[in-house]
């Protein structure tokens, strides 16, 4: 369950924060060596998604579906790296009791003349490097766990793997990152055939809250 949930986290983080402040932390408190694209990811999310896997015939079917809200901590700039922090809270649907909350980073990796170099996301210490494709596009591609396909309907025996794709658009005046991935994942069905689906796996959304 814990590889899926960083996967679920990972995957549902894939943007940009923006605009909200940690309690008491006004503009002086800050530090003052914070590069401008990182201060402009601070602020609050709010999304939704579904997560699809497979049944026992194979066929895609949606597995999973929550709502979830991000609000960034505070800034940071330390070692290599300049960053926000941030707490993110997911309600999942039938699953009673409060919502899963956990914490993580998202910033920039620091060249060593200071300049930003790649953008990246952590969630139990793990971070994950993304690659913009254009203006409004970013990706990155991950193996897909063991356990998280088990939870998806796939044999312990399964492998894979991930591809996340993130857009940024304008939806009622507000910024929107629509993030979609797509699942290559390989197994042995019953009778000992070789199976291969690429699929969907998870589609969903993050919107910036004025």
């Amino acid at each position: 369950m814990r590889a899926f949930l960083v996967s679920v986290v990972a995957l549902s983080l894939l943007t940009s924060l923006a605009g909200l402040r940690s309690a008491g932390g006004g503009q002086a408190d800050r530090p003052a060596n914070v590069p401008k694209e990182v201060r402009a990811l601070e602020g609050s999310f709010v999304g939704a998604w579904t997560m699809y896997g497979i049944d026992d015939k194979g066929d895609v079917i949606k597995r999973f579906t929550w709502t979830d809200t991000i609000k960034s901590t505070g800034v940071e700039v330390k070692n290599d790296r300049a960053y926000i922090k941030w707490v993110n809270e997911q309600t999942f649907e039938g699953r009673p009791g409060p919502p899963r909350k956990t914490e993580g980073k998202e910033g920039y990796f620091l060249n060593k003349d200071g300049t930003l170099g790649d953008y990246f996301i952590e969630t139990f210490g793990m971070a994950t490097r993304m690659r913009q494709l254009s203006d409004t596009a970013w990706s990155y591609a991950t193996p897909a766990f063991p356990q998280e396909l088990t939870v998806l309907g796939f044999p312990k025996t399964a492998s894979g793997q991930h591809v996340v794709v993130k857009v940024v658009t304008k939806e009622n005046n507000l910024e929107t990152h629509r993030i979609s991935r797509v699942s290559t994942v390989r197994w042995k069905d019953k009778e000992g055939k070789d199976r291969v689906i690429q699929f969907v796996s998870l589609q969903g959304y993050h919107q910036r809250q004025p």
